[in-house]
């Protein structure tokens, strides 16, 4: 991910009328809450994955891993998209994982984070635990928590977990979000995409002093329904608005007019000191962050659906 200063869309958002209007006034299903352990267990086995970074063997470990645990998992169809893209270094083989827990309806949310690493010459056994394993730990928890729901919820849950999010140089058309373009590129061609109610990112969420900033393109509803999830959480400390606009996986989803959020804590050590470097180790992350963060998206989901009352 990256900063942008271009990028200054701000999505007129029909939202709050849409899910007061698709969802039974009647239904109340509690949110489960995600076990941060579970999150922090994966999120440590994929950062023991090195290097992982795209078109690598630890990549295509890292996906084959994402898929077996997402097929432990009752409810969940889980696919993988393969295909080929242009880089700067020719093309690479790409991995989206997608797993959908169907709902009642066409509508779906997409729930997203990328499990590749920052190719980094200086840096050969580069981990990536918090950028890009806690993201990996924190949707699995999620999966795991909606998994023991037994309540049929009104939309589809489709967790993406891409590949390709880091460039080799500059994000470009051909470098860096190869799978959040393919994923909504794929969305277009099945005529799926009209159909996706909104998108929610989870990016370096697991940082043991945990302030997670929303970017400046945030769907204004969506950041509304993020800050009260985090409030009735008691976890209203570690969200904040205002930060800068991100470049991140949800960026292909806002161009395509999807109302979108990125939930990511980009002050990663001091002055970001750990971010892209040899110190982004499982020691800088914790299994309580990686809890808040999933239980602050999961609750965001719940309010989506107005399954809460």
């Amino acid at each position: 991910m990256g900063f942008s200063g271009g990028l200054k869309l701000l999505l007129v958002s029909c939202l709050a009328g849409w899910f007061v209007s698709c969802s039974d006034p009647g239904a109340s299903v509690p949110c489960p809450r995600p076990d941060g352990n579970f999150a922090w267990k994966h999120a440590v086995e994929t950062a023991n994955i090195i290097p992982r970074y795209s078109g690598s063997p630890g990549a295509e470990k890292a996906a084959a891993r994402i898929a077996s645990v997402a097929k432990s998992l009752p409810g969940f169809r889980v696919s993988v998209d393969l295909f080929r893209d242009m880089t700067p270094e020719g093309e690479k083989t790409f991995r989206n994982v997608i797993a959908e827990l169907p709902g009642t309806t066409e509508e779906f949310l997409v729930i997203g984070a990328h499990y590749d690493t920052k190719k980094l010459a200086s840096v050969p056994r580069f981990a990536g635990a918090n950028d890009s394993g806690s993201g990996v730990g924190a949707l699995l928890s999620m999966m795991k928590a909606v998994a023991e729901v037994k309540h049929p919820l009104p939309l589809t849950l489709k967790f993406v977990f891409f590949d390709g999010e880091e460039a080799l140089i500059e994000y470009s058309e051909h470098d860096g979000f190869h799978g959040s373009r393919r994923c909504v590129a794929e969305l277009k061609r099945q005529k799926q995409l009209r159909n996706c109610r909104a998108m929610i990112l989870l990016d370096m969420v697991g940082d043991r002093d945990l302030c997670l900033k929303l970017p400046a393109d945030t769907d204004l509803f969506l950041q509304t329904l993020v800050v009260k999830a985090a409030q009735d959480l008691g976890y209203a400390a570690h969200v904040g608005t205002g930060g800068p606009v991100m470049l991140d996986d949800h960026t292909a989803f806002v161009k395509a007019g999807v109302p979108a959020v990125d939930l990511i804590d980009f002050s990663y050590g001091p002055e970001n000191l750990y971010w892209h470097t040899e110190a982004d180790t499982i020691d800088k992350i914790s299994a309580e962050s990686l809890g808040i963060s999933a239980a602050i998206a999961l609750k965001t989901i719940w309010k989506l659906m107005k399954l809460e009352h």
